[in-house]
Formats: C-alpha cells, sequence, structure tokens
C-alpha cells in the first residue's frame, strides 16, 4: 500500500506541534477535502446536500452509479492535486484488496477502514482529544458545512514540488495541474499556521473556458451567513489566534459543529460499507 512504509503519523504528519500550534500539512489537505466530498455534495440551485452523510467513501465508488470509481469518483476529487492523491490512492488500495482476492464489497470495506483511520488520526491531533467513542444518527446539515467551510483558511494557494524536471512550485487552482499525483515528500510539507484570512489564489479562481472568476471568500461568507449563526470574519479571526498559539482548536465557537459532524459521518447503521461496532446515539 502506498505510504505504508512511513506509517500513518508520516502520512498526517501533527496537526498540532508540542506547543499547541497548528502544523497541518499537504496530506491533511486532502484528507480533509476528501472527508468533505464524502458527505457534502452541494446542489446549488435546490440548495441541499445529495451526500449520504456517512464516510463510507460514496464520493469515490457510487458518483454516477458508481461508473467513475477507478478515475476518483466524483469529479470534485480532481479539482486539486491533494485530494486526487488521497482519492487515487484509496482507489489503488481497492485495487489491491480486489487482487488479492476479495469480492468488491469486501474490498471496499476494507478500503472504507484505512480512510476512517486516516480520519481518526487526523481528528485526534486537529482537535487534541480522543475521537469520539459513540456516532451520532443524525444527518449532516448545513451549519456542520458552515463549520468546515470555516477552515478554508487552511488551504494552500501553492505548494512545493520536489524531483521533478522543470517544476518546483504547484498552484493549487490551475485546473491544467489538478490531477498532479503528489509524492511523498510534497505531501508531508508543512503548511503555514493559520491567519484569519485565504490565499490570494482562492479570491481569484478562474473557471476554465469562461471568463468567470471566483472568490472562495466571498462564496463561503455567503453560505455561512446564510445557513449558519456564525459570522464568517469572527471564524477567521478566532483561527488567527489559533495561528498564533492565543487559541486552541477547541475553543473555536464552531468546534462543537465540527465535532458532531465527525459522529455523524461515523454513524454505519444500515451501511453496507462501514463498519458496525461504533453505537449511533
Amino acid at each position: 500500500m502506498r505510504f505504508a512504509k512511513l506509517g500513518f503519523s508520516f502520512l498526517l504528519a501533527a496537526l498540532f506541534c508540542s506547543q499547541g500550534l497548528a502544523s497541518f500539512n499537504v496530506q491533511d489537505v486532502g484528507v480533509i477535502g476528501l472527508f468533505s466530498h464524502d458527505v457534502f455534495a452541494w446542489d446549488h440551485k435546490k440548495e441541499v446536500n445529495t451526500e449520504n452523510s456517512r464516510l463510507d467513501l460514496s464520493t469515490i465508488f457510487d458518483y454516477e452509479n458508481g461508473s467513475r470509481w477507478h478515475l476518483g469518483g466524483n469529479t470534485k476529487n480532481a479539482e486539486n492535486a491533494p485530494v486526487y492523491t488521497v482519492a487515487i490512492t484509496l482507489v489503488n488500495t481497492y485495487k489491491k484488496f480486489l487482487a488479492e482476492g476479495h469480492k468488491p464489497v469486501e474490498a471496499r470495506k476494507l478500503t472504507v477502514l484505512v480512510f476512517h483511520e486516516m480520519v481518526r488520526e487526523s481528528y485526534e491531533r486537529a482537535l487534541q482529544e480522543k475521537f469520539p467513542e459513540t456516532a451520532l444518527r443524525e444527518h449532516v446539515n448545513n451549519v456542520d458545512q458552515a463549520a468546515l467551510r470555516g477552515l478554508h483558511d487552511l488551504l494552500p494557494g501553492r505548494i512545493k514540488l520536489y524531483d521533478r524536471t522543470f517544476r518546483s512550485e504547484l498552484k493549487l487552482t490551475n485546473f491544467m495541474t489538478a490531477k498532479t499525483f503528489l509524492n511523498d515528500r510534497e505531501l508531508a510539507q508543512d503548511l503555514k499556521p493559520f491567519d484569519g484570512d485565504y490565499d490570494p489564489e482562492y479570491k481569484a479562481i478562474e473557471i476554465p473556458f469562461s471568463n468567470v472568476v471566483l472568490n472562495l471568500k466571498e462564496i463561503d461568507r455567503k453560505f455561512i451567513e446564510k445557513f449558519s449563526h456564525f459570522k464568517h470574519d469572527q471564524m477567521l479571526a478566532e483561527l488567527a489566534k489559533v495561528g498564533a498559539g492565543e487559541m486552541t482548536m477547541q475553543q473555536l465557537s464552531f468546534a462543537a459543529e465540527l465535532r458532531g459532524l465527525f459522529r455523524k459521518a461515523m454513524c454505519g447503521e444500515g451501511n453496507a460499507y462501514m463498519p458496525q461496532d461504533m453505537i449511533c446515539e
């Protein structure tokens, strides 16, 4: 399995250093991004979530009736290199289980377990607490999505590339290079701490083959303030304090919603691809 020799500690790197400051890496962007896509798929016209709220990798295996799983599923999973890399790594993991003789359903279950482990370790470093022992039957809602969108301060506009001919930097909003499969060194690089603002690349996202330019910060602000009680500016100000070591992630005003989101995503009742050992309340 890819990254096996490095272990999950290297895979996800510490989300918090020993001083308590947030210290995310590129791999975390991919893990958190794929988590988001697996529980949220926003229909802009109807303003509803069309995903199933559960962490069962439906974003890969069920998108368009499963016809695109070998490509990473939902086309959103190929819109930036970190998420694409994690998605394709899981696809390759699934293929490995198939090659070992597992039936498709069993292979998917095993792949889901791999992703759950990545998410669990990410959670424990991020919130500096043990992963919840129980799940929630509730489905995710717009307030949960608003809380997760608040973390977009994390997104790097550019990352370094290593061991590539004539390429030393990658702009993550460039659709032409979105399917760059990142190597271990690229995934392990640390990101700058939260600073209370979005990188400039996300304030001017060019939509291919059009004259449309999107500002993710403004899009998030409108969503957050329409569908939740949070104020985007306040969320970013709190994250800036986390980045400066003046607050912990647990002290964020939206920490409870983030915690609840993970609990909802982990409820496996009635789901054929998720483990059944976690009690849903």
